[in-house]
């Protein structure tokens, strides 16, 4: 009796939030599924895969995920991914434990869709303090985000929510990556 009703209470809120609608035909629906820190794996590896690919040499050793960085390529550049799924209601992204003080070179976002991936190349300069309104802000060329803390009095992790629209389609990451890399060692020559 008590394990049926369960069910039964389960199998509603499955259908209210219209889980069992799900187009499993999508090629990434199962990341609906997945927790945050999952996710944030998932976009970690995906990325460490596609510098293998692109033969982007850096610390394969290098594993720990609560550090100020996840990736230091050869040249001595520091990267750090951030992963997020689509949110339910919205088109938005929500990056979570983003760290301003925190000194990688560049922050990956990777926004995951059922159907599609999306991404950001943020240079870690494009992070201000705010002094006035006592806040981290996000240049985004186009528009300026600010960096919300996770929870009230958390001063050291801060989530950035993007829109698909502040989001890039994944067929562009490679030209973008090899540029922005190539005038980063081109700064540290000078």
């Amino acid at each position: 009796m008590f394990k049926e009703l369960m069910q039964k209470i389960i199998n509603k809120k499955y259908e209210e939030l219209n889980y069992d609608k799900r187009n499993k035909n999508n090629i990434f629906w199962k990341v609906t599924e997945f927790e945050a820190n999952a996710i944030g794996q998932i976009g970690e590896e995906f990325i460490r895969e596609i510098f293998k690919k692109f033969n982007l040499r850096f610390d394969e050793s290098k594993k720990n995920t609560r550090d100020e960085y996840d990736i230091l390529l050869d040249s001595g550049i520091k990267i750090e991914v951030k992963t997020a799924r689509k949110g339910k209601k919205h088109d938005t992204f929500q990056f979570n434990g983003i760290n301003p003080r925190y000194t990688p070179d560049f922050i990956i976002l990777v926004g995951i869709l059922e159907n599609d991936l999306l991404y950001r190349i943020l240079s870690k300069s494009k992070i201000s303090y705010v002094h006035r309104g006592r806040k981290f802000i996000v240049d985004l060329e186009t528009t300026k985000k600010q960096l919300v803390k996770m929870n009230p009095n958390n001063e050291v992790n801060f989530k950035l929510t993007l829109n698909k629209k502040e989001l890039e389609n994944i067929n562009n990451f490679e030209n973008e990556l090899k540029s922005v890399l190539e005038k980063r060692l081109f700064k540290s020559k000078l």
